[in-house]
Order: structure tokens, then C-alpha cells, then sequence
């Protein structure tokens, strides 16, 4: 007979295997489909390497066969999160530390969804953070879903015509983005390198 004494002692056991150590088994990739696209103006996919020339430190720019257009953002395992304190130095790091910052064109007004493709190295560093338009940060990620290369979603961004800002900021190290996706179609979902 399982009491609630049973159940919470196997809810510690496996909070505390999974809080000891970061490494954590990748998980299978998603099924995902397939959505037909017209040629419309409500899709919008920016390259990592097209940044607008502003990448901060320790986000650095990293080839990677893998990735679309061989190249992506990357920052490093080991080069610390924003409001962390440096290893070397056990100076704390600064809220806002490493950046790459996008500037793109909006065709059509609307709503948007967010999709990046990215690789998480292990659960230490599993997200980033996204400003659009000087707006409230969100977080991007925080999957459990590490060691390969996957597209997931973030929120819907209300995005004007003309001119767009988005900043990803460093969250957590040991993370990379490739690209990333912006649509109007809510339903669909991006595969492979796309």
C-alpha cells in the first residue's frame, strides 16, 4: 500500500538525483509537422551571423556544421550568467552580460510567434533571454531537452510595421541559437536547418 509518506519520500529521491550534477540524458527530438507555407510577408528567419554588429561578450559567434549557414551564437560553458559571480575573479557579473542584438524589417503588422533553433550542452544552461522592441524580457527555453539541435517556441510578440529590435541576451551558459523564426501562421512548426 503507497501512503503519502511513500510518495514524498520517491518526490525527494528524484528531485535530489536530478539536482545532483547538471549532465542530463538528452531527450528524444519532437515529432513535429509539417505546415504549407505561401509565399507570404508574415515569416520572418534571421541567421544568427546577421546580427546588426553588436555582440557583447562572452557571446561570440562559433562555426558549427550543424547549424544553418555553419555558424551560430554561442556562450561558452564556464563564461558565467548575468547577476553570477566570475570564477577567476569572484567579481559579480554585471545584469546584463552578453548580447547580440537584431534589427529587421516587418512587413505586415501582426502577431507573432517566436520560434529559435537551438543547442542546449547540458541542464546547467538551458535558455536565454529575449527583449523585443526595449519591451519586458522573456525567457526563452528552459526545455529539458539538451546535446542536440531543435527549434522551440517562445511567446507571441505584437510586432509592428517597419523597424523591429530584438536583443537575446545571455541567461545561462553553455547555450547556442543558430537562428531564428518569426510568424503570423500560430500553428506552425519549423524543422531542420528550414
Amino acid at each position: 500500500m503507497i501512503t503519502k509518506t511513500h510518495v514524498l519520500v520517491l518526490f525527494l529521491a528524484a528531485s535530489t538525483a536530478l539536482a545532483v550534477g547538471c549532465r542530463e540524458k538528452p531527450m528524444a527530438e519532437p515529432v513535429v509537422r509539417y505546415h504549407p507555407t505561401d509565399e507570404d510577408r508574415t515569416r520572418i528567419t534571421v541567421e544568427a551571423e546577421d546580427f546588426s554588429g553588436e555582440l557583447e561578450r562572452p557571446m561570440t559567434l562559433r562555426e558549427d556544421p550543424d547549424a544553418s549557414g555553419g555558424k551560430c551564437l554561442h556562450v561558452p560553458g564556464g563564461s558565467g550568467t548575468p547577476g553570477g559571480t566570475n570564477p577567476d575573479t569572484e567579481l559579480p557579473y554585471p545584469a546584463r552580460y552578453g548580447a547580440a542584438v537584431f534589427r529587421f524589417t516587418v512587413v505586415e503588422a501582426g502577431t507573432y510567434r517566436f520560434w529559435g533553433r537551438k543547442f542546449w550542452e547540458d541542464g546547467c544552461g538551458n535558455s536565454l533571454t529575449l527583449i523585443v522592441n526595449d519591451r519586458l524580457p522573456v525567457i526563452f527555453g528552459q526545455d529539458g531537452s539538451y546535446g542536440h539541435w531543435e527549434w522551440i517556441a517562445a511567446t507571441l510578440f505584437d510586432l509592428p510595421a517597419g523597424e523591429n529590435v530584438i536583443q537575446i541576451l545571455n541567461r545561462e551558459d553553455g547555450v547556442m541559437l543558430d537562428k531564428f523564426l518569426l510568424t503570423t501562421h500560430l500553428d506552425f512548426v519549423p524543422q531542420g536547418k528550414e
